[in-house]
């Protein structure tokens, strides 16, 4: 620390006492400077940017306490380290001088060596803090500017979302007109043609248009669950309820040449949530609709309910084929790294199964089973209204 221009003022109204702290204090190549007074040291403070000060506590006017607080008072000389030099070392003195602020406190006649020590240590105290304060302004500079970059990355996120659902609403709006005039022709090709030729080729074309349709509504519905203005109908149905006519519904409509069985819940009643029932049928639609349609052999499907305190949980297991283990991550997301593998009819609809359970507070989970297939679990709050 000898090399290092420390600069530190010594307070007292002996010239001797000065001069003969200055000596000491020069030895270490310290910058002095001195004041005789109370009312001098606080004009000096203000003026220097001193590093330490040394205060006399016996001053006629004001006395070292009183200056040591006035000088601590202030916010520009708050941080500079004091020690009194002082022939009062009474336990009380010493007390009221920690309590103005002090940081130390040397009693005269002093030791040289001693007081050179406190005064390096004092020294390096500071230097110490104010490197501390400097890192720390650093960091938090650090901070401020990774927070602005992160706040414009989700500025950009946002604004690339708001583009997905405003690009997959345009893809829907633009469908559906042409999609109206596709069937008013169809309607009126029926009339006026009865051939088994022309019914088949009328027949694959309102299939393909009924398709389309299909995608352009599940496109809404994604837009607007996306953006927050799909308006939920809730109100409090028994969850087992949608089961047995969901599943009769996909049996009854099938034409495979292979069977199909839905084994449904034996204790099916009291599983009461809070749901819009329509897009949780749709829900539960496709789910059985993906696990029919993507296996080639006899197909099974497991559907259990289980409630606790706080949720109900529905889960539909098949024994088929299970998902790609790559797309498993991104499976309900609707954009994602892996959209070059989507798969007809299991993209879009998962994607909205996720938006519409977010919709009502619940989870959607999936994973593929072992010994083969596929596990959905989803989780939804249990009703808060009173079962009736």
């Amino acid at each position: 620390m000898k090399n290092e221009q420390f600069k530190v003022l010594i307070v007292d109204d002996v010239p001797k006492n000065i001069m003969v702290l200055g000596n000491n204090l020069m030895s270490e190549n310290y910058q002095i400077a001195y004041a005789r007074s109370g009312q001098e040291a606080i004009q000096l403070s203000q003026s220097n940017d001193f590093d330490l000060i040394l205060l006399d506590i016996m001053m006629p006017g004001l006395d070292g306490y009183e200056t040591c607080q006035r000088i601590l008072a202030n916010p520009k000389t708050a941080k500079i380290p004091i020690i009194f030099i002082t022939a009062k070392n009474d336990y009380e003195s010493v007390v009221r001088g920690f309590d103005a602020g002090a940081k130390d406190y040397v009693t005269k006649p002093f030791n040289a060596k001693e007081l050179l020590a406190r005064v390096r240590t004092h020294l390096e105290l500071k230097r110490n803090r104010e490197n501390i304060e400097t890192l720390n302004e650093k960091l938090e500079q650090k901070v401020k500017e990774r927070t602005l970059e992160l706040q414009k990355a989700n500025e950009k996120i946002t604004r690339l979302d708001g583009a997905k659902s405003s690009f997959l609403g345009i893809i829907s709006h633009e469908i559906r007109t042409p999609l109206n005039g596709i069937f008013g022709s169809i309607e009126m090709m029926k009339d006026v043609h009865s051939d088994e030729e022309t019914a088949d080729i009328l027949s694959m074309m309102e299939e393909s248009a009924n398709r389309l349709l299909a995608f352009s509504e599940l496109s809404t519905l994604i837009t607007e669950l996306n953006i927050n203005h799909y308006k939920l109908d809730k109100y409090m149905i028994d969850l087992a309820d949608l089961l047995a006519p969901t599943a009769h519904q996909h049996i009854s409509g099938l034409d495979l040449s292979h069977s199909v069985r839905i084994n449904l819940p034996q204790e099916n009643k009291g599983f009461y949530v809070d749901v819009d029932e329509k897009l949780i049928q749709k829900v539960i639609s496709d789910i059985l609709h993906n696990s029919i349609r993507f296996n080639d052999h006899e197909v099974e499907i497991d559907i259990s309910l289980n409630q606790s305190d706080e949720h109900i949980e529905l889960r539909i297991e098949d024994n088929g084929v299970g998902f790609p283990h790559h797309i498993l991550p991104n499976l309900f997301q609707v954009f994602h790294a892996d959209s070059k593998d989507y798969v007809e009819g299991k993209g879009l609809n998962l994607a909205a199964a996720k938006l519409i359970i977010d919709a009502h507070g619940g989870n959607i989970t999936a994973q593929n089973i072992p010994m083969g297939g596929a596990s959905i679990l989803i989780s939804f709050p249990k009703s808060t209204m009173k079962n009736l």
